[in-house]
């Protein structure tokens, strides 16, 4: 325990500028989007700005995952590491998960407080329409956090293939390639299994009621942005689909411990 926590330790001294950085940028971000619709008299664009930093938060996790990583890369840690790969990865991906439970919760205050500025500090006549709530905005936000851990996840699992396939004289020059390839079958595979039979049934057993759609709409005189409630989740294949995810982090660590040389 106290080697992972050492690790964890670690990667936050690495890490933590990462975060600070991410939250300037979303700031910088959302600033700019309200400066322009000030300017261009055009309060859509603010409104769907503070949105949009929030819908793309998985997209910084994929970054400091791969981050992580390439660091790791630079410094082949692993190889003169004594512990196992399970604690050096899962100190990677605990933190990573911190830092991008902060980003989500940052960006989700960056909408509450986007949602209370007046319209008229834009255009006269606009009309900002929301049907979110702080229970809804905080749904949303687990929503992403769940994206982001299978987003991460799967980087990991790619990232250590990858530099195995260096390991192979003739599949080294093709790795790119293969690794795009690997990652569309596993796309398609997933959308084939969950639109069998099968599965469709099994995800219509315990079930436990979700946020099943969001929508909006902006025009020069109107915007709105709402969640619809009444959607339901299968904790049975919820569950099948963790379990899944626990495999390939399992593998990952597997394929970590063999040593891979890059």
């Amino acid at each position: 325990m106290n080697s992972f926590k050492g690790l964890v330790q670690k990667e936050w001294v690495v890490g933590k500028t990462t975060l600070l950085w991410l939250m300037v940028v979303q700031a910088g971000f959302v600033c700019l989007a309200f400066f322009a619709a000030n300017y261009w008299e055009v309060a859509g664009l603010f409104y769907l700005c503070t949105w949009l930093n929030m819908l793309v938060q998985p997209l910084f996790m994929f970054s400091v995952m791969l981050s992580c990583l390439h660091s790791e890369g630079k410094t082949l840690l692993w190889i003169h590491n004594p512990q196992s790969a399970a604690m050096l990865l899962g100190s990677k991906l605990s933190i990573s998960m911190f830092f991008q439970v902060a980003s989500i919760f940052f960006s989700a205050c960056i909408v509450f407080g986007g949602m209370k500025i007046p319209e008229s500090l834009f255009k006269k006549g606009f009309h900002n329409e929301t049907m979110l709530d702080s229970g809804s905005l905080l749904m949303a936000a687990g929503v992403l956090v769940v994206v982001s851990l299978v987003l991460a996840v799967y980087t990991l699992f790619l990232w250590i293939v990858f530099h195995a396939l260096a390991r192979n004289h003739v599949m080294k020059p093709l790795r790119v390639l293969l690794i795009s390839a690997f990652c569309l079958g596993m796309l398609f595979f997933r959308q084939w299994m969950v639109s069998t039979g099968f599965y469709m049934k099994l995800d219509e057993l315990w079930t436990v009621p979700i946020i099943s759609d969001s929508s909006f709409s902006m025009s020069l005189d109107h915007f709105e942005f709402s969640f619809q409630t009444g959607g339901s989740l299968s904790l049975l294949t919820s569950g099948f689909e963790l379990i899944g995810l626990v495999i390939l982090f399992l593998l990952s660590c597997w394929l970590l411990d063999r040593k891979i040389e890059v």
